[in-house]
């Protein structure tokens, strides 16, 4: 006890009156007791939470056993008992581990553990099981065979679950003597690599078909364009749950339905002959009927998971699908199936291309650890190129894999160039075998079921320069190649997962549209030159209505083309919402535009996009696609438009605070309409001088800016221009406001605010608002500021104006801060810095020239 005593200093050993001692320690300091509790805690809960809660407390033994402090001789009894509470531990812990499909785990475990229970049969049962869940049916039997070999006979139970694992019986007693059991097939073919990523989609797999048993039908249909891992996927998922969830088997069948050099797809009548055969069904009927009622009749009693790989159209796959019962089917192909989606009861899943992160995980694996550790940077920058040209896209990535890992460190560079041109991209995916055929053949076993109209309208696909299409501008294709129905055309091209769909937009994966490019080749020029004019007509028409839904007034000659269907926004949100989908897609079009040397298209485009581009802060895009088209359209438009052009261009500078710049641009304006007596001439002329003047009050000259702001606002007082007269009285009244004259602010600033009452123009309130906050803020009057820079704000909110939005937040806060509402304050000054983080992404994109993304 004295030695007791100095070992755990800190804890009281007392003596009792029998003669006995006491040591007082708290009971959660005892290892033994925390894992009892853990133990009998752990038993109550689901098999995920009983691991996690096991392992940690597993480990509180010692490796060499229970006690090892104490001498051999001493408790032996005790030493017995702790040793079996920590075996019956990790069983409990292994068989939670099964329960959740955890294989390796287990199998892990148990060849660490049979060295400290040599020869345990209940511990070697749960090895066979996870084997059999894992590994090829061959290598669990040669590892019975050892074992019996080495520990002798199993016994009773142990050699039923043998027997039921390894599959060794045609009929046999279910482990737990629940009846017997028919032949068990296990046809579904071994996995040839392991699969990156994926994680949900397994679980997705797993919770549709493990889920329970069912009487209606269970139908798992996973679509996905050719080469994104669809089998790879079935093959992985299925071992994880097929033994627990269908123990009467799991039957297997590759269709067909698209595979290289084979013309002819599987026949579901040869289908269900082996799969009659594999169920012990014997004598196999002769007819078709005969031979699906047969196969269903054998299902309707069983557990089985019918795999149904590469799945060509609905009529190949109805007859091999189980009736009612718990038996259940998972199907893949790259036909969407969607008779049997609407009509079978089935659950369809659509398989995306990796994530990036994914993508390059499974690049990295193929460069050696001593190459990532030497050129570590330089590996990663040269995995995120391929990663971006393939586009997360399986079978492209698994193709450059292994030729990385058979090409030295110096050639990887050329494998770069390669595939990044659309040239030799296709070349650098091919296959290295005859039965690995490369994304070229993969796409081209899709492509050759289409019908003649999808076929025509996927070259048209490629012609566009993307990067989406709206569904309205896929109509418009047709008429250019004479297809009578681009919309059925479209719907089969997405059926073939041949063209995908994001949001409300239609896209083309990058690979698929260089394949497409390569047919185009092929295309009819007149066919193609109708389908580039219709691409820009469209384009140009889109942009038009939704420019006229955000700017009232707006002028431009644009062709009226009631054939070309377009989307029309009954708000200046929406409107902001769809050119912030189509955007990217007006810009690539105004490249084929300039390319086509269509300098009309390339100049109505431009200016059609203005008013978008300055709401979303992409100012120096505004002024360099008209800088580019205004030489190049002089024969094309008269003084009046030029006038606007160069008035558009000095707007972008002067938001961009390039002052000179826009100064420069109107006094060009000016100079082409100062002596066109024309209304449209006087109007440009009194825009030009109003832009003029605002640009003066910025540069500190306010006598030349006043002289502008009177001149302009005679000419629109004469003409009956509201929005004019609107602008012209706000810039003065931040005149007044500059030499502080409050008062004379006021005043224009309220006749301001009335004109614009009788407009639609909700930026022109919006800004004059803000005019009226920031006199009343200089009067001393911040309650009445708030109320002004309030209304800017949702003003500018419903326009979604970000730029401008969080301009009036900001000043919104300050008024708020010096009148104490603080948590006012905190709102507004998070909502303008989000903006503002939008409109910065604005500006990071604008060295990227338009048409190039």
């Amino acid at each position: 006890m004295s030695d007791l005593r100095l070992a755990l200093p800190g804890f009281p050993v007392n003596s009792c009156k029998d003669g006995s001692y006491v040591l007082e320690v708290a009971p959660e300091l005892v290892d033994l007791a925390y894992f009892r509790d853990i133990h009998a805690w752990s038993r109550i809960q689901g098999p995920a939470e009983r691991a996690r809660a096991l392992r940690p407390v597993l480990d509180l033994f010692h490796a060499d056993g229970p006690l090892q402090c104490c001498a051999p001789s001493t408790f032996t009894s005790e030493r017995s008992l702790l040793e079996e509470e920590w075996r019956q531990a990790w069983l409990d812990c292994l068989k939670a581990d099964l329960a959740t499909s955890d294989l390796r785990a287990v199998l892990e475990d148990t060849r660490r553990l049979q060295t400290r229970w040599p020869g345990d049969q209940d511990l070697f049962a749960l090895r066979v099981e996870a084997l059999a869940g894992s590994r090829d049916a061959q290598i669990v039997k040669l590892e019975v065979e050892e074992w019996v070999e080495r520990w002798g006979p199993p016994n009773a139970s142990l050699r039923a679950s043998l027997n039921f694992w390894t599959g060794s019986r045609v009929t046999g007693r279910r482990p737990d003597g629940r009846g017997s059991l028919p032949r068990v097939p296990r046809q579904l073919p071994r996995r040839l690599q392991d699969l990156t990523g994926r994680a949900e989609q397994l679980k997705e797999i797993k919770r549709a078909l493990a889920s329970g048993r069912r009487t209606r039908r269970r139908v798992l249909i996973l679509s996905g364009l050719p080469g994104v891992g669809k089998t790879a996927l079935v093959l992985a998922a299925v071992p994880r749950f097929e033994k627990r969830s269908f123990p009467d088997g799991t039957l297997y069948a590759d269709l067909h339905g698209y595979t290289a050099g084979r013309a002819e797809h599987a026949d579901p009548g040869d289908v269900l002959d082996g799969f009659l055969h594999a169920l012990g069904v014997e004598p196999v009927p002769v007819s078709l009927n005969d031979k699906i009622s047969t196969y269903r009749s054998a299902l309707a009693e069983r557990s089985v998971l019918v795999v149904l790989d590469n799945a060509r159209d609905t009529g190949q796959l109805l007859p091999l699908l189980p009736g009612s019962g718990t038996s259940a089917a998972i199907v893949t192909s790259r036909n969407a199936l969607r008779g049997v989606c609407d009509n079978e009861e089935a659950l369809s899943m659509h398989i995306t291309p990796l994530d990036d992160s994914d993508a390059a995980a499974l690049l990295r694996e193929a460069v050696s650890a001593e190459l990532r550790a030497k050129h570590s940077s330089w590996i990663d920058q040269l995995i995120d190129e391929l990663v971006e040209v393939c586009e997360g896209l399986p079978l492209a990535l698994s193709i450059l894999a292994g030729r990385i890992r058979h090409r030295p460190l110096s050639d990887l560079r050329l494998l770069v160039a390669q595939v990044r041109d659309h040239s030799v991209r296709l070349d650098a995916l091919d296959g290295f075998h005859t039965d690995h055929k490369g994304v070229r053949v993969a796409f081209y076993c899709s492509y050759r079921e289409l019908s003649d109209s999808s076929a025509v309208l996927l070259q048209q696909l490629a012609v566009h320069p993307g990067p989406s299409i709206s569904w309205e501008a896929v109509l418009a294709l047709g008429p250019a190649a004479g297809i009578p129905d681009p919309g059925r055309a479209a719907d089969e091209l997405i059926a073939a997962s041949l063209l995908g769909r994001t949001g409300e937009r239609l896209t083309l994966h990058a690979l698929i549209r260089d394949y497409a490019r390569e047919l185009a080749e092929g295309l009819d020029e007149d066919v193609r030159t109708r389908t580039e004019q219709q691409i820009c007509a469209h384009a140009l028409q889109q942009v038009w209505t939704f420019d006229l839904a955000l700017t009232e007034g707006r002028d431009l000659p644009v062709p009226c083309r009631p054939d070309l269907r377009v989307h029309a926004p009954q708000t200046e949100r929406e409107a902001m919402e769809h050119m912030d989908q189509e955007y990217p897609t007006a810009s690539a079009v105004l490249g084929l535009a300039r390319k086509r040397g269509d300098w009309l298209t390339t100049w109505l485009l431009s200016m059609a996009l203005v008013t978008y581009q300055w709401r979303r802060h992409r100012y120096a895009e505004a002024a360099r696609n008209l800088v580019e088209v205004l030489a190049a359209s002089q024969e094309l438009t008269n003084a009046v438009e030029r006038a606007m052009t160069h008035r558009m261009i000095a707007g972008s500078y002067l938001n961009m605070n390039k002052l000179d710049a826009a100064a420069g641009q109107l006094r060009s304006a000016i100079a082409l309409t100062e002596h066109l007596p024309t209304p449209e001439g006087r109007t440009s002329l009194a825009l030009s001088l109003n832009m003029l003047a605002v640009v003066r009050r910025k540069q500190g000259l306010p006598d030349e800016a006043r002289g502008h702001f009177l001149r302009s606002l005679a000419a629109f007082q004469e003409l009956d221009d509201r929005l004019g007269t609107g602008n012209a009285l706000n810039g003065i009244a931040r005149l007044e406001l500059d030499r502080e004259a409050p008062e004379e602010a006021l005043n224009h600033a309220q006749a301001a605010r009335d004109v614009f009452a009788t407009t639609s123009d909700l930026s022109s309130q919006a800004n004059v608002f803000i005019t009226l906050g920031d006199i009343h803020v200089s009067n001393g009057d911040l309650r009445q500021a708030v109320d002004d820079y309030s209304c800017a704000v949702d003003l500018y909110r419903s326009l979604d104006y970000w730029a401008r939005e969080s301009r009036a937040l900001r000043l919104l806060a300050s008024a708020q801060l010096r009148t104490g509402k603080r948590s006012e304050v905190r709102a507004a000054l998070r909502r303008a810095r989000a903006l503002e983080a939008l409109a910065r992404e604005g500006d990071a994109t604008q060295h990227i020239r338009p048409g190039s993304r």
